[in-house]
Parts: C-alpha cells; structure tokens; sequence
C-alpha cells in the first residue's frame, strides 16, 4: 500500500513564505514529525528553514541539524523530511545536496519525504498548492508521491487561501531561517512569533 504524506498549516505555510522570502536564491529546510508517527501515513506538523546561501556548506548544516535535533528531543518530534526550492525557475527535481540531506534523513526516518518547490506557480493568491513530493524507496530510487497520497491539512482549499492571506500581508517578510539567524542570532529559527500568527 502506497504511504501518504501530510503536511500541516504551519509546515506549509512556512515552506511557501521561505520560497517568497528570497525568490532569485535556492532555499530549503527540514520537516519534523511527530515521534513515533507511522511509517504509512507521514503527517509533517512543521517546518524549519534552513539556508538560502550555500546550501550545501556541510559545517553549517551540521550545525543547525544539531540544534534542531536538540529542539526536537524536547518537543517529541523528529526530522522526517526536507524541502527544497531551486533557483532556476523551472527545475522541478532533485538535486545532489537534496538527495544526500533526504538520504541521511531516510536513515533515521525510512519514510522520509522530499518535497520540491514549483517556482512557477508561485503567487501572491495561490490557487494550486506549488508542490510536489517524492519519497525515498529501497534501492536508493526516488518515487514521485501522486495527488492521493499527498494532502494538506485540513484540506487544500483552506491551506491556500490562509498562505494567500499571509503573503498579501508580506508576512514572508518575517520568516527567519538558520541562515538568518547564524547572521544575527538574537533572530528567532524557530519563528514562534510567526507560528502564532500562522496558527
């Protein structure tokens, strides 16, 4: 039976708002569930970004997965996935540093799932959810997840319509990733203040 994927509100919200943030640069980040989620359905509950410089600088990464584990450990989540938006505007697969960041993932998290951004849909009202996913199988081969077995909670319609909101306030304008933060680190990687506005 084909697993399905989930995404949460806030983990899409904050994937969309992170594309938005920084357009003309690749950026990605990591999707946490929670401990103990079934290896059938994956219901990613947030999402924390990561970089939009350098996105494969490995003592950057190490750092910030530390603390993210770290955070994780205390809030009985894990990482789960990752998502990644190109820089070219229609690259839709993935790319080396993507498949070796969801490959350690899938260590830890068999299930893990891949999440790509389509730039080209992108739009202040969004009106098609711009993602799609693949999943990491047996054999090391990537498998595109169908539109059955991927969703938005609580469903598509609701998600898009509240991200359009957040957008057509600027809200991405708030979003902190780790690149942010290793810059200034009295900014918040965990965006509890946007979270609250999300939610």
């Amino acid at each position: 039976m084909a697993s399905s994927c989930e995404l949460s509100k806030l983990a899409y919200s904050k994937i969309i708002l992170h594309a938005f943030k920084y357009p003309h640069t690749a950026v990605n980040g990591v999707l946490l569930a929670n401990e103990g989620s079934s290896n059938h359905s994956v219901k990613y509950v947030d999402a924390i970004p990561l970089f939009h410089h350098n996105l494969g600088l490995a003592p950057m990464l190490e750092v910030a997965l530390m603390q993210i584990d770290s955070y994780c450990r205390t809030a009985g989540l894990v990482i789960a996935g990752y998502y990644h938006a190109s820089e070219a505007l229609a690259e839709m697969s993935p790319d080396i540093v993507s498949q070796r960041i969801c490959e350690k993932i899938a260590e830890y998290f068999p299930n893990a799932c891949l999440v790509l951004i389509n730039n080209r849909q992108l739009a202040k009202q969004m009106t098609n959810t711009s993602l799609s996913v693949v999943q990491y199988c047996d054999g090391g081969k990537w498998k595109v997840k169908d539109k059955e077995n991927f969703k938005i909670l609580p469903n598509n319609d609701t998600a898009l319509d509240s991200v359009s909101n957040l957008l057509s306030k600027k809200l991405y304008k708030k979003l902190v990733d780790f690149d942010d933060h290793l810059d200034d680190i009295s900014q918040d990687w965990l965006n509890v203040n946007l979270k609250s506005m999300i939610d």
